[in-house]
């Protein structure tokens, strides 16, 4: 299983993160590595916008 950051704006719209340069999703192998990854990540976001970890298949 993987897993990774959905972002959530102020309308409700979701989205998966992607990877910096990349096309690809940015995808973790375990939770507690995305967890970290998220808590620094959720820091730098914009009032209204909300991030999660999910999973990701």
């Amino acid at each position: 299983m993987q897993y990774a950051i959905q972002l959530t704006d102020e309308n409700g719209n979701e989205f998966l993160l992607l990877e910096e340069g990349k096309e690809g999703y940015q995808t973790f192998d375990s939770f507690e590595d995305a967890d970290d990854f998220n808590y620094e990540f959720e820091q730098s976001l914009e009032d209204g916008v909300t991030s999660a970890v999910v999973e990701f298949n």
